[in-house]
């Protein structure tokens, strides 16, 4: 029975998070109806939230950040080699299901953005579990690209 109300939706999306052992923390925000934060099964951390400004959509959202070490190779490609890495990035991120965002500047990013948004009528475990597999594997392959063209990140 698909649910039909923001709460509804909140307490769905808890419990399969708390079900699956994903649920970290509630990062409720005045900008947010519910927002929930988890860590996937592979370690990859995402969100899932209902902005205010959204009508019966939830969205689970990854931000992939570039490290330092990688943003400082970025800027210091050649401004040809740039948009072609960038280029590279985007045209593949296309193939991918998720939506992504590149950011905060086209040109010199620090982060890329993953989301998946999921309508009240298709809210269903499987659905859920299906979005964040499909975060899971964009971040593997986004990062791949990324270290494979710009370095292996400091280590911690």
């Amino acid at each position: 029975m698909p649910v039909k109300t923001p709460e509804e939706a909140a307490s769905f999306v808890r419990k399969w998070m708390e079900d699956r052992k994903f649920f970290k923390n509630d990062m409720h925000k005045d900008s947010a109806l519910f927002s929930y934060e988890g860590i996937s099964a592979i370690g990859v951390a995402f969100a899932i939230q209902q902005p205010n400004d959204l009508v019966r959509v939830i969205g689970v959202t990854v931000r992939l950040l570039l490290d330092p070490k990688q943003q400082k190779a970025l800027a210091g490609l050649e401004a040809k080699d740039r948009y072609n890495f960038l280029k590279e990035l985007r045209s593949r991120l296309l193939l991918l299901d998720p939506t992504y965002v590149l950011g905060p500047r086209e040109d010199l990013i620090e982060w890329v953005l993953l989301v998946k948004e999921i309508s009240y009528d298709e809210l269903t475990e499987g659905r859920l579990l299906d979005a964040v597999d499909k975060m899971n594997r964009a971040v593997i392959f986004a990062s791949s690209l990324i270290t494979e063209k710009l370095g292996e990140p400091e280590e911690e």
